[in-house]
């Protein structure tokens, strides 16, 4: 694997666990770093799966290694979202799940590689659940994203993260943190007042209120991980996410991440930021 130049040793010996001593993950997420980075590792991931050497994988030698080096094999599809729309398209994703039961052509194993899926709606991540949970023997996924933050929760549960590190083309701003912290903060708070305030720097501006969004998505999920004794994945927000967890139930933190989530979802539809963001507050 060293012909990977762009992806760290830790990174690819990290993969190489997940298929130690013959075993095979049903479904990988590599999250992180640059598309390219992401797009790479994934290649590989499925190479791995559609080996026919059960010792050493990938082999690089046999047939399956070769058509998935030449980008020729049948067994490993790539589904993305089209190039002219926003997000993911349902009818692809209704697709995958009812062919994720045929067998696969020439390799043991099928694989599915699911591209950037930060650009797939709830809606749709959530028609996946059940076949990621419970796929057929012979079929695996192997699912890219700019960050985990983007992933439902329930997604996350049911795939092996590999991280490629800091991402570059995601990166929070120290405003948006600044923010997200605040709100934190403000949600828990009796007064109505705080959480306009905690939000009042949003003022209208579209990217700012996208990267606020996303972010306070993440705070909350990890925020229902550490209710439910799990683990949070945004290091420099678990002071916020811990604070939330403990001054909220797990269904008014259920309820806050699925009413942020379907805002964010409609962020690209509503042209009125300014409302959006009080409409937040108000379903805080």
């Amino acid at each position: 694997m060293s012909d990977y130049v762009n992806i760290p040793e830790n990174v690819l010996a990290a993969l190489d666990s997940f298929f130690a001593d013959g075993r095979c993950p049903h479904a990988v997420l590599i999250d992180g770093s640059g598309e390219l980075q992401r797009a790479q590792l994934a290649r590989l991931a499925a190479k791995m799966i559609v080996c026919s050497n059960q010792e050493r994988t990938p082999c690089g030698a046999c047939e399956n290694c070769r058509k998935a080096d030449e980008n020729i094999h049948p067994d490993i599809i790539t589904v993305a979202k089209p190039e002219d729309k926003k997000s993911f398209v349902k009818a692809d994703i209704k697709k995958v799940v009812s062919d994720a039961y045929l067998t696969p052509n020439d390799a043991e194993k099928k694989v599915y590689i699911l591209s950037e899926i930060h650009n797939m709606n709830e809606e749709c991540q959530n028609l996946l659940l059940k076949i990621l949970e419970e796929p057929p023997r012979y079929t695996a996924f192997v699912l890219t994203s700019q960050n985990a933050n983007a992933v439902i929760g329930t997604v996350l549960s049911r795939v092996v993260r590999l991280r490629l590190g800091k991402t570059e083309d995601t990166e929070y701003s120290e405003k948006a943190n600044e923010i997200v912290k605040n709100l934190s903060l403000a949600v828990s708070s009796s007064y109505e007042f705080d959480k306009i305030k905690a939000t009042a720097s949003l003022d209208g501006n579209k990217n700012l209120t996208a990267e606020v969004l996303s972010l306070f998505i993440g705070v909350l999920r990890d925020a229902i991980a550490l209710k439910s004794q799990g683990k949070a994945l945004i290091a420099d927000m678990v002071e916020y996410s811990q604070a939330l967890s403990d001054k909220n139930t797990l269904k008014k933190l259920l309820d806050m991440y699925d009413a942020v989530s379907a805002i964010y979802q409609s962020l690209e539809n509503n042209p009125n930021y300014t409302l959006l963001t009080a409409v937040l507050c108000a379903r805080l």
